[in-house]
Parts: C-alpha cells; structure tokens; sequence
C-alpha cells in the first residue's frame, strides 16, 4: 500500500485576538445561507449614495463571498448616465445580494453589497431588509 504524507495545519479557536476589529465577521442571506466572510464589519464600511450600498474595496479588504453570477448584466439608468452591473445572488434562494460593475469577479476597485441584503445571526432579518417607500 501506498504511504501517504501530508503536511497539515492546525488551528484553533482558543487563541483570542486582542483586538477585536481583528476577527473576521461572517454574514447569511435572509433564508440563512452562508454568504460573505470578511475582516471588517459592513456597519463600517463606506456606503455608495446613489442606493446606499457597502463599498468592499477589493484592494483593501479581505474577503470571501458565496455569491453566483447572473448570466446577463443589468443595466441601469442613473443621473449621471448609465450603469452595467453584474449582479450577484443566493446559490439557495436566487435573492440579489450584491453587484460589481466590471465583469470578472474582484477584478474592479470595489464590490457592493446590497442594503439589507444579508444579517451577522442566521434566520433573523436585520432592521434595514424591508424599507418603507
């Protein structure tokens, strides 16, 4: 039989992060999939103006989204002109999560989430999900 080798890694959760802005915060789609894992909390990202969205800077962030890609973009009439998104969404329920505006993932200078799009506990929508206009 074959020996195999392997070199591994081990981690663990026992070790605590002094500062807590450190860790990294993980967030859920309104029907509780695993979406977005990242180093900062979106409360304390910037927000675009024109729909209120997080602004990930992909050179500065470190993140991982569980997102899948429409197959067409959509674009949109904005008061400055137009603008091509390439729309991101649940892989359970299909619900737009967020969007970039270059086609290949990470390759622009930001991906957006989408307000009220995702929540920080599974199974519980966050107060901005559902807006009043």
């Amino acid at each position: 039989m074959p020996k195999i080798v392997s070199s591994s890694t081990v981690s663990s959760s026992e070790q605590l992060v002094a500062n807590p802005e450190q860790h990294l915060h993980v967030y859920y789609c309104l029907c509780s999939e695993f979406i977005l894992v990242i180093d900062a909390r979106l409360e304390r990202l910037p927000r675009r103006t024109t729909d209120r969205a997080y602004i990930i800077s992909n050179g500065k962030r470190v993140y991982k989204l569980n997102a899948v890609e429409a197959p067409n973009p959509v674009i949109l009439k904005r008061s400055d002109g137009y603008e091509k998104q390439y729309r991101l969404h649940c892989p359970r329920c299909n619900l737009f999560l967020a969007y970039e505006v270059t086609e290949k993932r990470k390759s622009g200078p930001y991906t957006y989430i989408v307000e009220g799009s995702l929540t920080e506990n599974q199974g519980v929508v966050p107060h901005d999900a559902i807006s009043e206009e």
